[in-house]
């Protein structure tokens, strides 16, 4: 792992959430470096795609799935579940989960 790695590694694990143009500016780095940051990490344990996550923890879906406000019935919607007045705010399938990267146990427990 080279050190522009470990910077990206280390600034994921800060436990803030950060949007990858922040990544890419606090680092200095360009979107195409950052990509190939995120294959290599990915090539090497460090993290994960969140439909491999979800797979391996499938619990993890079902605790989402109790917050959420069904189909907003009339009144159905709890305060949790993130819906407004008008309906719920936004639908599981309406989000496009495909560039979630999730960190795995390695990147916590593996001294690098």
């Amino acid at each position: 792992m080279n050190n522009i790695e470990k910077n990206v590694l280390d600034f994921l694990k800060s436990g803030m959430v950060y949007s990858d143009g922040a990544i890419m500016k606090n680092l200095g780095i360009s979107s195409a470096e950052l990509k190939e940051i995120y294959i290599s990490l990915t090539n090497q344990g460090y993290l994960e795609n969140y439909e491999d996550f979800l797979k391996r923890n499938p619990d993890y879906e079902k605790g989402e799935e109790e917050n959420s406000c069904g189909g907003c019935s009339s009144g159905g919607c709890s305060s949790k579940g993130g819906c407004s007045s008008g309906g719920c705010s936004s639908k599981d399938e309406d989000i496009d989960y495909s560039k979630i990267k999730v960190l795995t146990e390695k990147a916590f427990t593996y001294t690098y």
